[in-house]
């Protein structure tokens, strides 16, 4: 009766042990791959960011210089070191002059950490681009941040206001996702998730304060 009783157990330590070896050798083996696709993502989300500047400066086709992702990335974005910023940072450059910059921000969602992608002018007052590269949000609520016509609002938008004031950015006011904008301070928030919403207007706020001021300094 004993045996009969931890045989079962004794099989079933066994057999996990076993199969979390084989995982653990698994992922060893495409550790490398993973760590390689995860970067190839990245560059393609920085490069995709500051393209529609890279085509204005080269007459080339955006999807031409996306299509070339390896080489494209190679010729125009290099990573620039900005020591005391904690910030990944990158610039956009045709035939030695920056025409974007781009920024990993940071920020606080509803139930976790966010991060995001944007992209500025030379100026960094202007948003050029913006995207959300991880969130954890709820799905088919909060997480709908990532969806383009919400990102769309942020695109070519004057964010940095007023550069000499305490807050250099503006405040936004949000409206329902239905609704038109009839004023430039009015931003459409996701239906059923206005702290969320609320959340990547707070993070690209408390970030331009920051990047802009460093900047100015780092520039100068």
């Amino acid at each position: 009766m004993k045996d009969s009783f931890l045989f079962p157990i004794v099989f079933m330590l066994i057999m996990v042990v076993i199969f979390v070896g084989i995982l653990a050798v698994m992922y060893r083996l495409s550790e490398e791959k993973i760590a390689a696709y995860q970067q190839d993502v990245f560059q393609r989300q920085v490069l995709a960011l500051m393209v529609g500047k890279i085509a204005e400066a080269t007459n080339e086709d955006v999807s031409a210089i996306l299509d070339a992702i390896l080489e494209s990335y190679e010729l125009y974005v290099k990573a620039v070191n900005t020591e005391g910023l904690e910030r990944q940072t990158f610039i956009a450059q045709v035939a030695d002059s920056t025409v974007a910059y781009c920024f990993e921000i940071k920020g606080k969602g509803l139930w976790g950490s966010m991060k995001a992608l944007v992209s500025t002018t030379t100026d960094f007052r202007t948003i050029v681009d913006f995207a959300i590269v991880e969130q954890m949000e709820t799905p088919g609520l909060g997480a709908r941040i990532e969806e383009d016509w919400f990102l769309a609002q942020f695109r070519d938008r004057l964010f940095v206001q007023s550069p000499d004031a305490e807050d250099i950015t503006s405040s936004y006011e949000f409206i329902a996702e239905t609704q038109v904008p009839e004023r430039e301070d009015q931003l459409k928030r996701v239906t059923g998730a206005t702290i969320t919403s609320d959340s990547v207007v707070k993070m690209l706020r408390n970030e331009f304060n920051h990047i802009y001021r460093y900047m100015q300094d780092y520039r100068s």
